[in-house]
């Protein structure tokens, strides 16, 4: 009787370690993954996002960290926190910001390339040209005329851009104001601008220095913008 005693612990036990860890391992399997985790790519103006487990994303190698609650994702950095819808349709990824649509494509494992490739293209954010750049012009006389115009590139690959004018004479005086704001990505040789307003524009720029005070300065199609703040020469 006592052989087959110690089968039936043996049994009894080996029901019970079952019992124990089985459902451990099923509800590792069961736990939802983020399907955001990866890295991902926007044709339209080449910014890179790479979205981690951990709660922290890069744009543009610019870190940040994010929060998922339902349909929105929340992103907060050192400029402030940005709410923004956005649906998932397995490789695609469209995120609402601003007023428009941002596609992303999953960049797989292997594809590299692809993202590489639309780089030179586009560029990406540049880290010397982030912050404020102003271009200032006045004319005095029997007619005179004063233009200020600025643009504020991001480190979140935004930009703001305002201008104001204003003219006097003889028959009177004008004044007039414009406004822009959208994405921008840049290399050594030229910016382009996703416009909320105008769509995709691109800018020739040369790097200069103020010829009098040596202020960095960011010639954009021919028009000399000067930093608005202090910082190294080029």
């Amino acid at each position: 009787m006592r052989r087959p005693m110690i089968s039936l612990l043996a049994a009894i036990l080996a029901v019970l370690a079952l019992s124990v860890f089985a459902p451990a391992d099923a509800n590792a399997q069961e736990k939802p993954k983020n399907a955001l985790v990866g890295n991902w790519l926007c044709e339209e103006d080449g910014t890179k996002v790479q979205i981690r487990e951990n709660g922290t994303l890069t744009i543009n190698d610019v870190e940040y960290s994010y929060k998922v609650k339902g349909s929105n994702i929340t992103v907060v950095g050192d400029d402030g926190a940005a709410v923004m819808p956005f649906s998932l349709d397995g490789d695609t990824l469209t995120v609402e910001f601003e007023g428009r649509e941002i596609v992303y494509t999953r960049v797989k494992a292997g594809a590299k390339g692809n993202a590489t490739a639309a780089a030179p293209a586009t560029g990406g954010i540049i880290p010397e040209f982030v912050g404020k750049w102003c271009y200032m012009s006045n004319l005095t006389g029997s007619n005179s005329y004063m233009s200020s115009r600025c643009f504020t590139l991001y480190a979140n690959g935004t930009y703001e851009y305002s201008a104001e004018s204003s003219s006097s004479g003889a028959y009177g005086s004008t004044a007039g104001q414009s406004y822009d704001s959208g994405r921008w990505s840049a290399t050594r040789n030229s910016i382009t601008a996703i416009s909320n307003s105008k769509g995709r524009l691109v800018y020739p720029i040369e790097l200069r220095n103020h010829p009098k005070t040596g202020d960095p300065m960011i010639v954009v199609d021919g028009d000399a913008y000067v930093t608005a703040t202090q910082r190294r020469p080029w």
